[in-house]
């Protein structure tokens, strides 16, 4: 069975494929007494629809969070308890492109590595138990739309998106997850947690040669013999957002206003991780805590807290999106674009971005000092098919040149959803 390593500053990066098809990954962190194991699989929120063998499937949103849910569920006993009898830490999440089951422990890792592995590669699903979640989650659904922040992100990208499954909420809607049943669950189950579709994650001073022969026994038969890697559909989605302005109305203490733009994703075909180093760098020079504009805004009352940015890039999607609080978010929204247009206008202020670009590597390199953190970054970066080391990299690498043609090409000012959250 052949190993790759690879060494980045001091820490040892091992890579290895079982005969079934598992991916396994370890970052060897010898000097740190905890451990983390990530299970995960390339099936999140957004992946509703796909072809496997020859036939397409479309299946309600929110089946990957069930299943994920209907998971934990099947087990014997309460799987927090199981977990923490042994001094480990079990959860779970779905995100827009996988699920990851994981725990944390500083004891008895091997076992806590078993049970997980038991855990995720079976499940008895039935009528009952369908029924059951059905109910635990339409409650955590309706949970979440009292909350102001989740009616505006949900209203916001419905008037982003057309198409693309990237605007879905990961946990489907009320209707949709009526329409969920043990037969599409399973089905769901038997196609997307397959070994091909699925890696192993493994973090802190672990031997990988030694901990292979258990991963190995601890792989059931059945699991090993499922095959199946399903392609992804993702409908086209237009260029233009579908509309400019939305306005959700809530009882909130203080509006805000949050300002996004749609760009093309070809744009990040090529040297993705630079020209993703530049926008999140344009983005905290120009609104960051250090920025002039903050500093402006706070002057003049109109913003008490530091902005916030969401910048994602993904199959088929790119945008960037700027929001905060204030009392006036006509004059907030407004200002935002003024700063903006002296970004494309006006002199690119190149030493103010080679000094953040430092600081930002310096950043980067310091985050390596945690575990957890390592943990986190290293397994979401390779689920969604993100060389992490050319991201830390990508800030050494990228130029004012990058950054004044990412302005210029990507950036488009015409592009845009304005989103109010305001009082009732």
């Amino acid at each position: 069975m052949a190993i790759s390593r690879f060494e980045y500053m001091g820490d040892e990066v091992l890579n290895t494929k079982l005969e079934c098809g598992l991916d396994i990954y370890v970052f060897r962190k010898q000097d740190f007494a905890k451990k983390y194991a990530f299970f995960a699989t390339q099936y999140g929120g957004m992946h509703n629809d796909y072809v496997l063998d020859g036939v397409t499937y479309g299946i309600p949103h929110g089946a990957a969070h069930f299943l994920e849910h209907q998971i934990f569920e099947d087990q014997d006993k309460s799987t927090f308890e199981r977990f923490e009898k042994l001094g480990a830490s079990v959860n779970a999440y779905t995100s827009s492109e996988s699920t990851v089951y994981y725990f944390e422990t500083i004891d008895n890792f091997e076992i806590c590595l078993k049970n997980l592995l038991e855990m995720v590669q079976k499940t008895d699903i039935s009528d009952k138990s369908v029924a059951k979640e059905k109910s635990i989650i339409e409650q955590e659904i309706r949970m979440y739309m009292d909350e102001p922040s989740w009616e505006l992100y949900n209203t916001f990208f419905n008037a982003f998106y057309h198409n693309h499954p990237v605007k879905d909420e990961i946990a489907g809607s009320v209707e949709s997850i009526m329409n969920i049943t043990p037969e599409i669950i399973l089905s769901c189950y038997k196609h997307f947690y397959s070994p091909k579709n699925m890696k192993l994650f493994l973090y802190g001073n672990i031997d990988l040669e030694a901990i292979l022969p258990i991963i190995e026994n601890a792989l059931t038969d059945e699991y090993k013999s499922r095959t199946f890697k399903p392609e992804i559909i993702i409908p086209d989605e237009p260029y233009e957002v579908v509309a400019n302005e939305i306005e959700v109305k809530k009882d909130v203490t203080r509006p805000s206003v949050t300002v996004g733009f749609k760009g093309n994703p070809s744009y990040f075909d090529q040297d993705s991780e630079v020209k993703l180093a530049a926008l999140r760098l344009i983005m905290d020079q120009y609104f960051g805590r250090s920025s002039r504009f903050f500093k402006h805004m706070y002057d003049l009352g109109i913003v008490t807290e530091y902005f916030d940015f969401d910048i994602q890039i993904g199959k088929g999607f790119a945008y960037f999106a700027i929001s905060n609080e204030s009392d006036d978010v006509i004059r907030l929204k407004e200002e935002i674009f003024n700063e903006l247009r002296r970004l494309k206008l006006e002199d690119f202020d190149e030493e103010g971005f080679i000094r953040l670009k430092r600081k930002m590597h310096g950043r980067s390199i310091v985050s390596f000092n945690s575990l957890q953190s390592i943990a986190n970054n290293f397994t979401h970066s390779v689920m969604r098919q993100i060389d992490i080391f050319a991201q830390l990299e990508a800030y050494q690498l990228v130029t004012v040149d990058c950054a004044i043609a990412l302005i210029k090409d990507f950036i488009d000012l015409d592009n845009y959803t304005i989103g109010y959250l305001n009082k009732l």
